[in-house]
């Protein structure tokens, strides 16, 4: 039998014991829904910010492409475009193994409106071969000067003047000194950038 003071603390036990185990279902309850709002939170600004990213990117990379088949459709010097530098540097722009097509595709377009020519294989060649004797090579400098040699000998090969010809040499250092010029430029930004980073921490 249980005595007035006795049920007095059994009531209460049981009022604890129940008060207990539906507060703390609540609590579960709202710290699932907490965790779960905040998951959809972070992958709604995730998404957002690779959508973002993403976009930016493709309207950088799209101008990026109709600047350069502008500037091989301008009156500018024979053969002083930039698109040597440019696949010097695609290893240092992108990872993607199929970045090396970018230059390609410049030239491709543009000899569309230029014209073909007979040593479009050899030239195309030497400029694909670009971005991987970057990618072997530590120094950018290096890799320009070694791809330059490379395209030289490919693109005069059985042509009118043969490599290091006097006037194969005088038409090909243009095309050495505006991939020189957007190697230095590159060189330049990546530098200020690295300074503002430094200055601003």
């Amino acid at each position: 039998m249980i005595r007035n003071g006795e049920s007095i603390n059994y009531t209460r036990n049981i009022v604890r014991n129940v008060k207990k185990h539906f507060v703390g279902q609540v609590e579960k309850r709202q710290k699932d829904i907490a965790t779960q709002c905040l998951i959809k939170n972070a992958m709604y600004v995730w998404s957002n910010q690779l959508n973002l990213k993403l976009n930016t990117t493709f309207k950088a990379g799209l101008l990026l492409f109709g600047a350069l088949v502008i500037s091989r459709l301008l009156p500018l010097p024979a053969n002083s475009e930039p698109l040597l530098g440019l696949a010097v540097l695609t290893p240092y722009l992108s990872k993607n193994n199929l970045a090396f097509l970018f230059p390609l595709a410049v030239m491709f377009v543009s000899d569309i409106f230029i014209g073909f020519h007979n040593s479009m294989l050899m030239t195309y060649s030497a400029l694909a071969l670009a971005p991987f004797i970057s990618r072997a090579l530590q120094s950018k400098y290096t890799s320009l000067l070694s791809s330059w040699l490379v395209w030289h000998v490919m693109a005069n090969a059985g042509q009118y003047y043969p490599p290091f010809s006097i006037e194969a040499l005088l038409f090909d250092v243009k095309f050495l000194v505006s991939g020189l010029g957007v190697v230095v430029l590159y060189d330049f930004v990546q530098k200020l950038s690295l300074f503002k980073y430094q200055y601003n921490k």
